[in-house]
C-alpha cells in the first residue's frame, strides 16, 4: 500500500537525508535504512564470527549507519556513502573487539604472577556504561523492526540479512519464492513508514 511517507523521501539524496535525521526526523532515518540496508549486510556477513550473529551484527551495521547520519559533515570531503561505509565498519570492528574483551574477561582481570603493572591494557576498554545503552539501543531498534512487522515478515527479513536469495527464504519457510518476494516488498515499506517512529 503507498504513502506519502513512504515516498517523499525518495527524491532526496542521502546527504540531505542525513541532514533530516539530524533535525529529529524519523521517516528520514527509514528512507536511510532502506538504501543501506544491503551495505549493513554485506558488511556483516564479511564478518563471520563464532561470537556475534548475523542479527547482532546487522544491529550494530544500523547503530554505525544512525551515527553516520547524525555526525556527517558535508564539509569533511567525503559522501555521505563514504562516511556511512566507514561508520558501519566501524562498529562492527568495535562490536567484534567488545565481544572479543567478553570473551577474554578472565584473562584481562588477572593479576601478573610477576607483580609488574599490566601496562593498563584496560585503558582503552569502552566504558561499561556506554557498551550497556548501546546495548540498549540496538535492542530497542531491533524491537521496534520486531514490532513492525509480522511474524513472517520478521523471519523472511532476519534470512534477508543472513544473505540468503528468495529461493533459499522460500525453501527455508515452506513458502513459495513470489511470497517470500513479497513479504520483502512489504518489510521495505513497513520499514520506510514505521523505524525511527
Amino acid at each position: 500500500m503507498a504513502c506519502a511517507d513512504c515516498t517523499k523521501f525518495s527524491g532526496l539524496g542521502d546527504a540531505q537525508l542525513a541532514e533530516l535525521v539530524k533535525s529529529g526526523v524519523s521517516d528520514a532515518f527509514a528512507e536511510l535504512t532502506a538504501r543501506y540496508m544491503s551495505v549493513i549486510r554485506a558488511k556483516a556477513a564479511a564478518k563471520p564470527s563464532c561470537m556475534l550473529e548475523l542479527d547482532d551484527l546487522c544491529q550494530e551495521g544500523l547503530l554505525g549507519l544512525l551515527n553516520a547520519a547524525k555526525t556527517y559533515d558535508p564539509k569533511g570531503g567525503a559522501s555521505f556513502k563514504t562516511y556511512a561505509g566507514v561508520c558501519i565498519g566501524n562498529r562492527l570492528v568495535m562490536a567484534f573487539r567488545t565481544a572479543a574483551s567478553r570473551k577474554n574477561a578472565p584473562l584481562a582481570n588477572s593479576v601478573p604472577l610477576d607483580g609488574s603493572d599490566a601496562g593498563g591494557l584496560g585503558a582503552s576498554s569502552p566504558n561499561p556504561e556506554d557498551l550497556f545503552l548501546d546495548s540498549e539501543s540496538a535492542s530497542g531498534i531491533w524491537e521496534h523492526v520486531k514490532s513492525a512487522l509480522s511474524e513472517r515478515e520478521f523471519a523472511v527479513f532476519k534470512l534477508y540479512l543472513a544473505g540468503l536469495s528468495y529461493a533459499e527464504i522460500a525453501a527455508r519457510l515452506s513458502l513459495n519464492v513470489k511470497a517470500a518476494g513479497n513479504a520483502m516488498q512489504r518489510v521495505r515499506m513497513k520499514l520506510k513508514k514505521n523505524i525511527g517512529g
